[in-house]
């Protein structure tokens, strides 16, 4: 009988012994991760400071530490990563998995069949329907199909100083002046009126002299972007979708009335910035605003979050914000005429976007990096965290206020910041950036003819006739019929 059970008892120890160890055998294959040894190569340009680029350096480890796997991270300049980027298009054995590309450039990697189309696994990782449609529609897509990983959601928006604004007696004196009450300007014209008001006086009683706005006047990206953001209240009519170019012929609408009356006024309102002016980039912009030089700035999210955490912040907890300023009229291209009624048109220019080639040896271990660094964690996170250059691109992302609260805003003040941007982006009377190849050099030469009608060496007429010459000379070297096909994929139409 002891024999007997001394049997069972061994018998059933080894059954246990053998299931326990099958099931650590089980543990064990589960540690082994998916990508190791498995490799890919990104390729992002070094702007300045930690912006866009910073995020993936800071974020790369933990995402190998989980996988296996290895992502080498490319940082060359601006110029460098254009070249690159083509080259590797001309070589085989130049080979990046993932482009991390402005607006701009997605038409030179979308219009030739360089880039992987989203597949439905990596949307659902995305959390897709808390993307905004106005990305989806509009940087995301291609010929209506999705190509693009969400990264960096931009707009532009309207910065002023809340409690200048608020000073009873300044109420006063701008409606006697003006015949109607001090607010946030609705149209360009009250920006330029306000502007007026405030320039050239001490309205903060700090002893020196401030001036009513800052702004973009520095040839360059920047300057051209705010130029076509504030274009768009005269040129973008709601029910046209092109902008740049009449989608049906590309002929350029860049020296039609709307345009010449945004640029009159571009260079007009120049009389009620710092005298330095034609030296201010976009940077240039934001640090003039935060330390109390001006009372308006037009800018991207940046202002909002420099305004708490830059050392030379003076305006925190004194910022207000808004919608872009719009107009009483706008002008048709299709009719040649103008039409009256209030147009307000959002920019969402210079949106950064993540793109998988179709070249990719390791699609899917690079579709996981970007859905990682583009998820709805990681972009919330981002986002609350000035110097990362990520702005809001989700309907999660308008729910932050306690992260920003967190990082020093009021907390009516974050609210009053996101409200803002979801404003701007549930417009849907946008202008988004030239997604078309040559896009950089149509960019070029419209900047050179804006920063010469900036410095009269051309009227604005003179200007921007030669602008769009040189622009039509560019479509026929590029091909007409084949910028009208990628203008129409580019605008989805």
């Amino acid at each position: 009988m002891i024999a007997k059970n001394y049997f069972i008892v061994i018998s059933i120890l080894s059954i246990f012994l053998l299931f326990n160890g099958c099931e650590s055998k089980d543990k064990d294959m589960t540690n082994v991760k998916e990508y190791e040894g498995q490799s890919i190569e990104l390729i992002v340009p070094k702007l300045a400071g930690k912006t866009i680029r910073g995020p993936f350096l800071t974020e790369v480890k933990e995402f190998e530490n989980k996988t296996g796997a290895i992502v080498n991270i490319v940082t060359p300049s601006w110029s460098q990563t254009i070249q690159k980027t083509q080259e590797s298009f001309e070589d085989e054995n130049i080979n990046y998995d993932i482009f991390v590309s402005i607006s701009s450039w997605s038409g030179k990697l979308l219009s030739n069949n360089h880039i992987e189309e989203l597949p439905q696994w990596v949307k659902d990782k995305l959390d897709w329907e808390d993307v905004l449609p106005i990305y989806k529609k509009n940087v995301l897509s291609w010929n209506n199909k999705i190509y693009g990983i969400p990264y960096d959601g931009d707009c532009i928006n309207l910065y002023y100083r809340k409690d200048i604004f608020e000073n009873k007696s300044y109420q006063e004196r701008f409606k006697k002046e003006f015949g109607y009450e001090l607010a946030v300007p609705k149209t360009w014209k009250e920006y330029e009126e306000v502007a007026k008001f405030f320039n050239a006086w001490d309205w903060d009683g700090d002893g020196e002299i401030e001036y009513g706005i800052a702004g973009s006047r520095l040839k360059g990206y920047g300057t051209m972007l705010q130029f076509f953001t504030r274009a768009a209240a005269y040129a973008k009519h709601p029910n046209n979708k092109g902008f740049y170019f009449n989608p049906e012929n590309m002929k350029p609408n860049i020296n039609n009335p709307a345009f010449i009356k945004a640029l009159d006024e571009y260079i007009s309102i120049m009389r009620y910035t710092p005298k330095e002016i034609l030296n201010f980039s976009p940077g240039s912009v934001r640090d003039s605003f935060i330390s109390g030089e001006v009372a308006m700035a037009i800018d991207w999210a940046n202002i909002g979050t420099m305004s708490i955490n830059s050392d030379i912040s003076v305006v925190k907890d004194k910022v207000g914000y808004a919608v872009l300023p719009g107009n009483e009229n706008v002008y048709n291209y299709e009719t040649n005429r103008w039409e009256e009624f209030y147009n307000n048109v959002s920019s969402i220019s210079g949106n950064w976007t993540m793109f998988v080639n179709k070249e990719s040896k390791n699609k899917k271990l690079a579709f996981e990096f970007a859905s990682y660094m583009g998820s709805k964690s990681m972009t919330s996170k981002l986002t609350t965290l000035g110097w990362t250059g990520v702005n809001p691109s989700r309907y999660s992302h308008f729910d932050n206020y306690k992260d920003l609260v967190n990082m020093g805003f009021k907390e009516q003040d974050a609210k009053e910041y996101l409200a803002t941007i979801k404003e701007s982006l549930n417009n849907k009377n946008v202008m988004v950036d030239i997604r078309i190849p040559g896009a950089t050099r149509y960019y070029n030469i419209i900047s050179k003819y804006i920063d010469l009608a900036i410095k009269k060496e051309y009227t604005t007429k003179e200007a921007l006739n030669r602008a769009s010459i040189e622009w039509d000379i560019l479509t026929d070297k590029l091909g007409r019929e084949k910028q009208i096909a990628f203008y129409k994929a580019s605008i989805n139409n």
